[in-house]
C-alpha cells in the first residue's frame, strides 16, 4: 500500500463544494488505475473500471468532503468570525490551529477561539494575528473562504499507525483507490464505478447526483466510523482500530439489504479476514440517498474503525485499510448476472 497516496488526501482540504485539491489528488491516483472518469454535476468524481460487460453495475462509494468552517464575516479588529460546516465537534476546538484557503489557493494559518452556539450566530473566532479588518483583506480573504484543521498526517511510533486530519472519509477514498489498483489484475464481470462523493458530510449529497448518473444495480459505501468511549475494549465497541472493518447493519438513514449482508460476511468468513459487526441509531452515510435513487437499489454499508472523529486528529491502523481492500477484491468477481435475482428477490 502507498501510504503517501492517504498522506495526501489527509493533508488536503476540502469542505463542501470545496473539494478540489481532494480531486487532484484522486486525479493522478485513482483516475489513473481505471478506464474512464467522468463527473456529476456537483463535483462527485466517478471513476469507472470495465469488467467483460456480463455482470450487474456495482458502485462503491466514499465521500470528498470534510468537516471545518467558513469565514461567516471579519470584525474591525481584525478577526475572522467562523460558521461551523458540518458536525465539527466543537467541545474540543480551543485554540486549535486552523488554516484558512484563499480563492487564489494562498494558505493562512491561525488559532481558533471563542464560543460555538447551536442556537445562535456562533461566537467561534480565527485569529491570524491581524490588528484590522484591512490587513485581513490585504491578505486576499473573502467572506465564504474554507478554513480546516491544520493537521499534518504522520507515522506514530508502532507499526502501521498514523493520525492525521479528514479521515472521514478520506480514508474510505484511500481504500478505494487500493480496491481499483488491485482490481485491474483480477478478472470479473462488473463495470465497477468508483465514486468519490461531494458534500457527505451536510447531507449527503453527492451519492444521491451520482446514483442517479450512474444509475448502478448494486451500491457498496465505505465510510469511517468511532467509538466515543476510548476505555471500552468490550463487546460495545465495534469500532476498535486493527480488529478489521465494520459492516453497519443499521443507521438512522438506511436498514441495508441483507443478501448484500449476507455477501460481506460470508465472503469475509471464507477468507479468513475480521469483520466487525456494527450498528447505530444517529448519523448516517451516502448509503442513505444512494438507495433511494430511482426505483430503489440495493444497498449496504462498510466502515473503517478510527479514534476521534470532526476534530483536529483522527488516528488509524492502515491494516484495517489493507483488510478492507482484500474484502472488496473478494467480493466483487462473485457478482455475477444471477446477484440481481438474488438481491431484488422479496
Amino acid at each position: 500500500m502507498d501510504v503517501n497516496v492517504l498522506r495526501d488526501l489527509s493533508n488536503a482540504d476540502g469542505v463542501v463544494a470545496c473539494e478540489q485539491e481532494v480531486r487532484d489528488v484522486l486525479k493522478r491516483t485513482l483516475a489513473t488505475v481505471v478506464d474512464e472518469t467522468t463527473y456529476d454535476g456537483l463535483g462527485s468524481m466517478i471513476c469507472k473500471q470495465v469488467g467483460t460487460g456480463t455482470g450487474p453495475k456495482v458502485m462503491i462509494a466514499a465521500h470528498m468532503d470534510e468537516v471545518g468552517f467558513m469565514v461567516r464575516s471579519i470584525t474591525d479588529g481584525g478577526l475572522l468570525m467562523l460558521m461551523v460546516v458540518g458536525g465539527v465537534k466543537t467541545s474540543v476546538l480551543q485554540f486549535q490551529k486552523l488554516r484558512l484557503t484563499t480563492r487564489e489557493g494562498k494558505k493562512l494559518n491561525g488559532i481558533v477561539a471563542g464560543e460555538y452556539d447551536p442556537t445562535a450566530s456562533s461566537k467561534l473566532y480565527f485569529d491570524i494575528g491581524a490588528k484590522t479588518k484591512q490587513e485581513v483583506l490585504d491578505l486576499g480573504v473573502n467572506i465564504g473562504d474554507m478554513v480546516t484543521f491544520s493537521t499534518e498526517f504522520e507515522a506514530l511510533d508502532l507499526p502501521n499507525t498514523y493520525i492525521g486530519k479528514a479521515m472521514d472519509d478520506r480514508l474510505g477514498c484511500y481504500a478505494l483507490y487500493e480496491i481499483a489498483k488491485q482490481m485491474q489484475h483480477i478478472a470479473h464481470p462488473n463495470d465497477i464505478y468508483y465514486v468519490c462523493t461531494y458534500g457527505e458530510e451536510v447531507g449527503l449529497r453527492g451519492a444521491q447526483t451520482a446514483s442517479y448518473l450512474v444509475d448502478p444495480d448494486l451500491v457498496f459505501v465505505i465510510d469511517v466510523a468511532c467509538y466515543p468511549d476510548e476505555f471500552r475494549r468490550d463487546n460495545t465497541n465495534n469500532r476498535q482500530i486493527g480488529a478489521g472493518p465494520m459492516l453497519t447493519h443499521f443507521d438512522r438513514t438506511l436498514s441495508p439489504n441483507r443478501a448484500l449482508m449476507n455477501l460481506v460476511k460470508d465472503t469475509a468468513q471464507a477468507s479468513g479476514l475480521p469483520l466487525q459487526m456494527d450498528m447505530f441509531n444517529r448519523g448516517g452515510t451516502d448509503g442513505g440517498e444512494a438507495h433511494k435513487v430511482r426505483e430503489g437499489k440495493a444497498t449496504v454499508v462498510t466502515c473503517l474503525p478510527c479514534r476521534y472523529g470532526h476534530c483536529a486528529y483522527s488516528l488509524i491502523d492502515l491494516t484495517d485499510t489493507q483488510n478492507i481492500a482484500a474484502l472488496y477484491t473478494r467480493i466483487l468477481p462473485q457478482l455475477d448476472a444471477t446477484m440481481k435475482d438474488t438481491v431484488y428477490t422479496f
